[in-house]
């Protein structure tokens, strides 16, 4: 059978922002479990800093999990936990991140033209994703439906990712874009007078001068097996930077922490007083997550035993890969990150009142993570190191 392209592209640009939705509980636990999971293989291959969003890649992947069939669908649900009303909570959690006016997100489908969706698969991306479709000549104009597709992820990332797919098969068939953008300010801005060059210590004794953002006042605040956690809020409270800081004996203790010691971190905090130092920082990455996937048990997916018949009746469907890219600025005002996914497919077979003081100076590498306080979602997780 000849080997044609189905490729589905996620491209997530997250906006980091305060929410409400208890409805969101399922999406919420994969997306969470998902970020530990894969963020320990990320780290195991990575030698510096990581930065992913877990809600952009499941959110892409989801949209080819509702056209799974048989064992690969199987072999998805089981290795991420999820099933079909996946697609419904997904849908209602991006739905109420775009409603509080600090995350804007957009999905669309691109199609060969003269392939024909099946309607239940349809329904699924209009309902729960309101993803539209438009048909590019992928064989014939290949760099033109390559340039289009980046410039619509370009826009909606505003100009932060801009070269998502940097090649394009001309068998594809299919790519399924999803973009999320995030930008907001702090609930309490940094002072810029009070930013200051500092060590931040990498190796042993080895470190490097950064620029370090500082202020003190009202925070909540744990430490949990020396491990000291601090929660930085945006303006609106629906969202917060969740920062780890592990002890300076032991920069490896971040690297076994789950979904489960992030959960017992969020119930041990309370309001402090702090006097907190964060560094400014910038960071940009790019993955191919398909050894990711295989890792966690997805491994049919990728091969010419894949069945997506749900996608389409016209040709079967395998996946590619797992094209990830990322951005995040951090200063004194505000945060800025987005997140791409591309999953091509191939055919195949509080009132003020006296704290308790705590001093959280990140000046060693730290584990941060954006999360939506109401469903209780990761939208972002990574990793910061300025060593080399």
């Amino acid at each position: 059978m000849t080997a044609k392209i189905f490729r589905a592209v996620l491209v997530l640009a997250v906006v980091l922002s305060f929410a409400s939705m208890s409805f969101a509980s399922e999406a919420s636990e994969a997306v969470n479990n998902f970020a530990f999971s894969a963020g320990k293989i990320i780290m195991s291959n990575s030698a510096g800093n990581f930065f992913f969003s877990p809600l952009s890649i499941i959110s892409a992947f989801g949209m080819a999990y509702a056209g799974a069939s048989g064992d690969t669908a199987v072999e998805i649900e089981t290795s991420l936990g999820i099933n079909q009303g996946i697609h419904e909570s997904l849908g209602g959690l991006l739905r109420d991140l775009d409603g509080n006016g600090y995350v804007t997100s957009a999905n669309r489908v691109w199609l060969k033209n003269g392939l024909k969706l099946r309607k239940t698969y349809r329904d699924i991306l209009s309902v729960n994703y309101n993803a539209s479709a438009g048909r590019l000549d992928f064989k014939g104009k290949t760099e033109e439906s390559r340039k289009e597709i980046n410039i619509w992820v370009s826009r909606k990332t505003n100009g932060r990712i801009n070269d998502l797919l940097q090649t394009l098969d001309p068998e594809t068939r299919m790519i399924i874009t999803n973009a999320i953008y995030f930008n907001a300010e702090w609930r309490n801005k940094f002072p810029k007078s009070a930013t200051g060059n500092e060590k931040f210590y990498t190796v042993g004794d080895e470190y490097k001068e950064v620029p370090m953002m500082k202020q003190r006042g009202d925070f909540r605040y744990c430490e949990v097996d020396g491990v000291k956690v601090v929660a930085i809020p945006y303006k609106g409270y629906r969202l917060s930077m969740i920062v780890a800081l592990p002890p300076k004996e032991n920069l490896e203790a971040l690297k076994n922490a789950d979904a489960e010691t992030f959960s017992k971190w969020l119930d041990a905090m309370e309001m402090y007083d702090v006097d907190l130092w964060l560094p400014k920082f910038k960071t940009e990455t790019r993955y191919e997550l398909r050894n990711v996937f295989e890792a966690l048990g997805i491994k049919r997916a990728f091969t010419n035993y894949a069945d997506f018949s749900g996608i389409t009746a016209d040709e079967p469907l395998r996946a590619d890969g797992v094209i990830h890219q990322t951005f995040i600025n951090v200063d004194e005002e505000r945060t800025e990150a987005t997140a791409a996914t591309a999953v091509p497919m191939m055919m195949g077979t509080a009132m003020p009142m006296k704290r308790p003081f705590a001093e959280f100076h990140a000046e060693r590498p730290f584990m941060y993570f954006i999360r939506d306080n109401e469903s209780g979602t990761i939208l972002f997780m990574g990793y910061q190191n300025f060593g080399e």
